[in-house]
């Protein structure tokens, strides 16, 4: 999968050092102990987009299935009302709930890509290696492999087998600040929180409630000027309610999640 689409499923998404791990996979799973202790057996997205406060298309967005022990094993997601136009994952995990291997296959092209997992003895991961199969081939071809350093127990480094810098990361106070290789700011996390995103023409904030969990996104420009502003609504923990308005207060998007439980 490409860098791009990694980062905005970020946005979409509410397990150690400093939270960054959670950032590294495709889909973080850190909430399981949640989803088994109130049984969640599935969920469903309904988003519904408006143009100038008028609705404008109604679709599901999104469809999780849950084991019991409350990891996610199944995602679909739509980009809007077409059916064929979005993608189909599959997750597997080790005995730690940690993410061992993601499969995606796109719906239009049914191509895939495949991402796999590995961890060191203390389950700090250390590797991660991206594969990809043509819709017509018979197997999965090496994209790039990243290895993640450490120091004082949290990643330092990311740097792919052929020992290219990707990321770097700097710790100061309750800050943890994430650059690029060309030393550009783009992440920062506070008290392992990731809390600022920089996709250099537009920046990302998050506010978070006392056990971490997002209630606010404000999407500006580089410059600061508004364009979004993006709120999270929760039940007994679980996200049940994501409202979108621009920058003059107007509804732009509004997305709804519906559980199922396993009896």
């Amino acid at each position: 999968m490409n860098s791009s689409l990694k980062l905005i499923l970020l946005f979409f998404i509410p397990l150690f050092s400093f939270g960054q791990e959670k950032d590294f996979y495709d889909l973080d799973n850190s909430y399981h102990e949640l989803y088994s202790k109130l049984k969640v057996k599935s969920l469903k997205v309904l988003t519904k987009e408006f143009d100038n406060g008028k609705l404008k298309e109604e679709y599901i967005e999104l469809i999780q299935d849950f084991a019991t022990n409350g990891d996610i094993i199944r995602e679909r997601e739509f980009y809007d009302s077409d059916s064929t136009d979005g993608w189909d994952v599959k997750y597997k995990y080790n005995d730690n709930h940690q993410t061992v291997r993601t499969e995606w296959t796109w719906l239009d092209e049914k191509d895939q890509d495949l991402t796999e997992y590995e961890y060191d003895s203390d389950n700090k991961l250390i590797k991660s290696c991206d594969y990809y199969k043509s819709t017509n081939a018979t197997e999965f071809l090496l994209e790039e492999c990243l290895i993640y350093i450490y120091r004082k127990n949290r990643i330092f480094k990311v740097k792919t087998t052929e020992n290219e810098l990707k990321n770097y990361y700097k710790k100061k106070g309750d800050f943890v600040f994430g650059y690029s290789a060309d030393k550009k700011l783009k992440y920062k996390y506070k008290n392992g929180e990731f809390v600022y995103q920089n996709m250099d023409s537009i920046i990302f904030r998050y506010d978070r409630n006392d056990i971490g969990q997002i209630i606010k996104t404000t999407k500006t420009d580089n410059s600061g000027n508004l364009i979004f502003n993006t709120f999270y609504e929760y039940s007994n923990g679980l996200l049940t309610k994501v409202v979108s308005k621009d920058k003059n207060g107007i509804l732009r998007r509004e997305e709804d999640y519906q559980y199922e439980y396993y009896e």
